[in-house]
């Protein structure tokens, strides 16, 4: 292609009509013109790929965000502001360097809130889960609430009661290495939330299985967050406090499985309970009869307790 020279008028009269070129709104002469004009000009070819190349990544920002409120008046008033000077004034740069503003302004709002809405479900995650290993340090490991032989099937049957009865096999069968010391419903001190407790012994450490109820509450979703799907059940992982915990929903319950072993330990045991925990609920063998869940006030109120040092009631043994 040859190269022509054109004078700076020229490339200026053909980058004012620019972005209406863009936008196939000039008339037929018009862009006949402009094409013709650009086949030449190598500077014009390239500030027509820079608009372009703008232009689509505002598009495009666009179309996957919702722009932060008060944004659409900003970017109004800036225009306003800028379409006050005469129409002479205008020069291409400064239109890409507007448009490259808003499309920056969109794309860094875009991410602070994606970031935002992260950072808040990663947080309501871990209180879930801190839930679950404060219940295991408070009864398992420092109240030591579990015998060091075995309490028959029948006597922790009767601790569970018929409404969590039928979940003591369940925990037994899901648990290979393991012996179940202990179960009951376990409360927690100053607060009116119960939760079913299952304490067991293997593999060198005490492990807790626990069930509390979410009174709906649910864990959010997403790939960063969630460790693995299985059998249409999402599981949590995490270290927390020394311990690995794996949490998951099951039915109306927040289930965890608490202990010093390390996470994929911790991530195979919860898929191997999840699914047979939930048909046992499921059946309705075992009816709700927990108080409400209140996530925020527990975890406030025992962990200040466990900060503290106080002595913390007892769980029935």
């Amino acid at each position: 292609m040859n190269v022509l020279k054109f004078n700076s008028r020229q490339c200026e009269r053909t980058r004012e009509q620019m972005d209406a070129y863009i936008s196939n709104e000039l008339l037929v002469e018009t862009t006949a013109e402009v094409v013709k004009h650009l086949e030449g000009c190598e500077a014009c070819r390239y500030e027509l790929e820079s608009r372009m190349r703008v232009r689509n990544a505002l598009q495009r920002a666009v179309a996957r965000e919702t722009p932060p409120e008060g944004l659409r008046e900003a970017v109004h008033e800036r225009l306003r502001n800028t379409q006050r000077r005469p129409f002479w004034a205008f020069r291409a740069p400064t239109w890409s360097l507007a448009l490259a503003g808003i499309a920056m302004v969109l794309i860094v709002a875009a991410v602070g809130l994606r970031w935002a809405r992260f950072e808040r479900a990663n947080r309501m995650v871990t209180n879930v889960l801190t839930l679950g290993v404060s219940d295991h340090l408070h009864c398992a490991i420092r109240g030591h609430n579990y015998p060091e032989v075995a309490n028959p099937p029948d006597v922790l049957r009767k601790k569970l009661g018929a409404q969590y009865a039928t979940l003591l096999p369940v925990v037994e069968k899901k648990l290979p290495g393991f012996q179940v010391l202990e179960a009951h419903i376990c409360s927690v001190p100053g607060s009116p939330r119960e939760y079913v407790h299952f304490i067991a012994r293997g593999q060198g450490t005490i492990l807790s299985v626990i069930l509390t109820k979410r009174d709906g509450e649910t864990l959010p979703t997403g790939r960063l967050l969630v460790a693995k799907t299985f059998a249409n059940v999402n599981f949590y992982e995490k270290q927390l406090r020394g311990m690995s915990v794996a949490g998951f929903q099951v039915g109306g319950y927040f289930g965890f499985v608490v202990s010093s072993l390390g996470r994929k330990e911790m991530g195979q045991l919860a898929e191997r309970l999840a699914p047979a925990l939930s048909t046992a609920l499921n059946t309705g063998q075992a009816a709700a009869r927990l108080y409400p869940l209140a996530v925020v006030a527990a975890l406030v109120n025992l962990n200040n307790l466990v900060e503290s040092g106080a002595e913390l009631a007892p769980c029935p043994k």
